[in-house]
């Protein structure tokens, strides 16, 4: 069943780029999905050219379904780290900070998820940092996201923190994350928090 399945990533990305009807390139996305939980295949679907453009494409053009399958098939690829800068070259950072801004399109944790990947990625963590509008949103989710985009928020904004950015330091926010949030989200708030404490010390006390 593996061996039909790997035969037939060409056609299937092939129907993912070139399919006539939205529905058609929504089914090969999740069929892409679904393929690529498997690792062998993470590595053979990003190595068809096209594939990574046609799903970026998606959270453009798809439904809210097919918007979801595109970021779910981008974050089980990401996963494979020659993938990554595959992902953003194809434009995908810019994209998902702006599915995080529209409430209509129903996929924030997914996005959330895949921008955490890329934030390994030196090239990710460029296009993460030029964007203004990301701070604020993560500030915003750590109030009102689910438990798991609090947690992809809390990875960002660590990251973010650690290249050193200034905009983090809403301890309150993360305080209030850490009492109410998941054991693992309150270990990744616990984190930031020590990291902007140290932060703070170095610039009151400079060398």
């Amino acid at each position: 069943m593996l061996i039909m399945a790997a035969g037939a990533i060409g056609n299937i990305v092939e129907v993912l780029e070139l399919g006539k009807t939205t529905e058609a390139r929504e089914n090969a996305a999740a069929a892409i999905f679904s393929l690529s939980m498997i690792d062998d295949f993470k590595v053979a679907i990003g190595g068809h050219a096209g594939a990574i453009v046609a799903l970026v494409g998606l959270l453009i053009e798809g439904t809210t379904t097919g918007k979801r399958d595109a970021a779910m098939a981008l974050s089980n690829l990401a996963l494979y780290r020659a993938n990554k800068a595959n992902i953003v070259a194809g434009g995908a950072v810019q994209l998902l900070i702006e599915l995080l801004m529209d409430d209509k399109a129903g996929i924030t944790d997914d996005a959330l998820g895949v921008l955490a990947l890329l934030l390994s990625c030196p090239q990710g963590l460029e296009d993460i940092k030029k964007s203004r509008a990301l701070v604020p949103l993560l500030i915003d989710l750590l109030r009102f996201g689910s438990a798991k985009g609090k947690e992809n928020s809390i990875t960002l904004l660590l990251g973010l923190s650690k290249d050193g950015g200034e905009e983090v330091t809403r301890r309150l926010l993360i305080r209030s994350l850490a009492a109410d949030g998941s054991p693992k989200a309150r270990r990744k708030a616990d984190a930031l928090l020590r990291l902007l404490n140290r932060c703070c010390s170095q610039s009151h006390n400079p060398v």
